[in-house]
């Protein structure tokens, strides 16, 4: 296996395929789908769909649908305040990704977990379940 920082798109795009995330394809530089995605909410992408979408020095950056296709939900702090808040409360004992303003927890998903975003008792907290996705390492 390569290091993780000498892998192309297409072999992280694989690799969170295998591991059996729903994989899709976001606009370069950006957080929105290069697609009409609500079918990965159902099934992965075929190998054919990521050549296409990651292959040939694509820099596409990574989708991760969140929910039960991928197993996974996905806490996203954006603010110092909310990274205090989920380390007073013990939300940070999981796997994290850095992001630009703060961190994802990655959480096994729940049955029933769905999205939201901007809670008064929650502020700088979003959290991506159920017709939601996150934009995943090496994105920029």
């Amino acid at each position: 296996m390569k290091n993780k920082q000498t892998l192309s798109v297409l072999e992280w795009a694989r690799e969170y395929r295998d591991k059996g995330f729903s994989v899709i394809p976001i606009k370069p530089k950006d957080k929105a789908p290069m697609i009409k995605w609500a079918q990965y909410q159902n099934r992965l992408a075929t190998d054919k769909e990521l050549e296409l979408w990651f292959g040939n020095g694509s820099e596409n950056n990574i989708g991760i649908v969140t929910g039960k296709i991928s197993g996974i939900d996905v806490l996203d702090l954006d603010s110092k305040d909310s990274v205090q808040y989920a380390e007073e409360n013990e939300f940070l004992n999981t796997p994290l990704v850095k992001t630009g303003k703060g961190f994802h927890c990655y959480c096994r998903h729940k049955d029933g977990v769905r999205n939201f975003q901007k809670r008064d008792n929650l502020p700088g907290i979003d959290l991506r379940g159920d017709g939601g996705y996150v934009v995943a390492p090496p994105s920029i």
